[in-house]
């Protein structure tokens, strides 16, 4: 071979050189790089795991917001809808109040009316008797004596009791 040019010494120090370097390389540099990348790939699969879950989460988060939300409307409508009961029996109520109280004063105001009435009335024939009284006084003066006239006027007193 060694008309070829090849060294056999030469060649087989390259071969051991080779295999040294392969098995240097293979331990120390090889296989803690590929433990490297393996684990850089299992951080990354368990980012995306997580990611994955974070994003289940944040989901089923938006879907209970949406449900509270909607517990929410469904409440206010609720309480509205009673606030406008209530203000309607309320407004009722007031209504029948004060139709019981304008009762109440109409009623207040015929008995003054009847009570006012009654009194104008005494006082009319009170004055129509006194009235009366005195022209049957002075007709009866001028032409009756005295005794006539007292005569009279007890017989009129006795009629007016």
């Amino acid at each position: 071979m060694e008309n070829l040019g090849i060294d056999l010494k030469l060649m087989i120090a390259q071969s051991i050189n080779f295999l040294l370097f392969f098995f240097i390389v293979k331990k120390f540099i090889a296989k803690p790089f590929t433990n490297f990348l393996e684990e850089e790939k299992n951080k990354e699969k368990e980012k995306q795991k997580l990611l994955e879950e974070a994003q289940k989460i944040e989901e089923n988060l938006k879907i209970k917001e949406q449900k509270i939300k909607e517990e929410a409307n469904r409440e206010m409508k609720k309480i509205i809808e009673e606030t406008k009961k209530n203000a309607l029996v309320l407004k009722e109520e007031l209504l029948k109040e004060a139709h019981e109280e304008a009762k109440a004063i109409k009623n207040k105001i015929k008995e003054q009316l009847e009570e006012e009435k009654e009194n104008l009335y005494k006082d009319v024939k009170k004055k129509v008797a006194e009235l009366s009284f005195e022209l049957v006084n002075k007709g009866l003066k001028e032409t009756l004596d005295k005794d006539t006239q007292k005569k009279v006027t007890e017989t009129i007193l006795k009629n007016l009791n």
